[in-house]
């Protein structure tokens, strides 16, 4: 964030200080960022976190100022907020704990050219109180202008000079710059082995993101698969066909239950893993993090579940990666604070039993993540490229990528959305099922489509492609 750091509050008239002398500091605060990824039209998005620590007494927050310089166009700030979440060291509005749930505290008095100015009265508890700087743009904001904050100014009613550490965290927050995300997962061994064609540089201009399958973790807290050759090979090859699309390669961590449930549940083990998690991400180039943890339990799973994206976020810092999650709506939904944390949020809207993935399916996952006070712009619902069994007692390993029932049936009609694999009965998402869905998700203005697994699909060149029908409706396209 910018450099400008401006005197302390006596010189902002916010008449916390007269004429009286200076009082000797007692108190300290310090900044980080949080989310580097913002939505035009979006409310409540947090740009930075602000760690006010109080002695063992009583005192109270009377304002805050902000230099907002480094921002592209002020003009895109609709609205701004500070909130409070207590002791509670992570963002969320929505939390359905009364005692986590972040709240709007002062009030904004002045917006300058360049300013932003609050005031008015907040009991601090002893020890770290967490604030948050929160913006709503709107709907005409530019992809990728920059909104960037620097506090310049903290002031006590008891104490007016509070030192404050890293008051111009670097980096900035940007607007997210495409109408609709389009997100498919792969694997890396598919890239590298039996379908090492399937992917070539005409998609990365189409999706937006590519979330590249996995690393995992141990139940220590230690990053595992980081090393694998395969893997690593097939990011440098993703690298090389992304070229100078815009398209992000996001890391996978993928299916380690016994790990995350063992790391989330521990204080230690959850820094140890978000740094490490962060720092890998960093080292090898990659544009975000996305955790498929498949699943969290309960209600106490997903508050450690939250603890741990909120230390992810601390590690991201200014980094500008996104962080987001796959999480399944019909089996355990999701927290709202969890929800809050993320930039993004891939809906499993498949594996159900029978028919697992119909479009009446996919419009009740919707309602569910809505129900969650997920913003529309968040949710990507999820579109499978591959098939089940519809009998009750589904065998996971007989599940066929899209591309097998081409093989198999040639001539398959694009309203088809069921055929008979190895005697069983199979479904799957035909052409006509698939454009049926991104037209909802477009009719919607949600946040885009996730794909599992784009390996499964043809050549882009076929004329029964599911993602050659994907893109007819939806597909990388700026806001402006």
């Amino acid at each position: 964030m910018n450099s400008i750091i401006k005197p302390t509050l006596c010189a902002l008239a916010l008449g916390v200080c007269g004429a009286s002398p200076l009082c000797a500091a007692s108190a300290t605060a310090s900044c980080e960022q949080t989310h580097s990824v913002l939505y035009a039209g979006g409310v409540n998005q947090a740009i930075m976190k602000i760690k006010v620590t109080a002695p063992e007494t009583s005192q109270i927050l009377k304002g805050m100022t902000f230099s907002m310089a480094g921002t592209t166009s002020v003009a895109d700030i609709a609205k701004a907020q500070i909130f409070a979440s207590a002791a509670t060291p992570y963002f969320s509005p929505n939390s359905d704990q009364a005692n986590r749930r972040a709240i709007p505290i002062l009030n904004t008095i002045s917006k300058g050219a360049k300013t932003l100015q609050f005031e008015g009265g907040y009991p601090l508890s002893p020890g770290d109180n967490y604030f948050w700087l929160c913006v709503d743009l709107i709907p005409r904001a530019r992809g990728l202008n920059k909104v960037d904050a620097a506090c310049t100014g903290i002031a006590l009613l008891e104490d007016s000079n509070i030192a404050i550490s890293n008051p111009s965290p670097e980096g900035c927050a940007q607007v997210y710059p495409y109408q609709f995300r389009v997100v498919p997962y792969y694997r890396h061994t598919n890239l590298m082995q039996w379908n090492r064609d399937q992917l070539n540089a005409q998609h990365f201009k189409s999706f937006t993101d590519l979330i590249y399958f996995n690393v995992g973790c141990d139940t220590d807290g230690n990053l595992t698969g980081q090393n694998n050759e395969q893997f690593l090979n097939g990011l440098d090859k993703l690298k090389n066909l992304r070229g100078n699309a815009g398209s992000k390669i996001i890391l996978g961590v993928a299916h380690c239950d016994a790990g995350m449930t063992a790391i989330t549940a521990d204080p230690e083990k959850r820094v140890k893993f978000a740094r490490q998690l962060v720092s890998f991400a960093e080292e090898k180039g990659f544009d975000g993090i996305d955790i498929d943890w498949e699943y969290p339990d309960n209600d106490t799973q997903w508050y450690h579940f939250s603890l741990f994206l909120g230390e992810v976020r601390s590690a991201m810092g200014a980094n500008g990666m996104s962080l987001s999650s796959a999480i399944n709506p019909y089996y355990l939904a999701p927290t709202s604070e969890m929800m809050d944390l993320l930039d993004f949020v891939n809906v499993m809207s498949y594996d159900r039993g029978g028919q697992h993935s119909t479009y009446p399916d996919m419009v009740t996952d919707v309602n569910t993540m809505r129900n969650k006070n997920v913003p529309d712009c968040k949710i990507v619902m999820g579109l499978p490229f591959y098939t089940n069994e519809t009998r009750s007692n589904r065998n996971w390993d007989a599940q066929k990528g899209y591309s097998t029932v081409i093989q198999l049936y040639p001539n398959i009609a694009p309203g088809t959305d069921t055929c008979t694999i190895d005697g069983q009965e199979h479904y799957f998402n035909g052409i006509t099922t698939i454009k049926k869905k991104c037209q909802y998700v477009k009719t919607q203005k949600l946040g885009g489509v996730m794909i599992w697994c784009y390996d499964g699909d043809l050549l882009l060149t076929h004329a029964k492609s599911l993602a050659k029908a994907m893109f007819g409706v939806i597909k990388q396209q700026a806001v402006r």
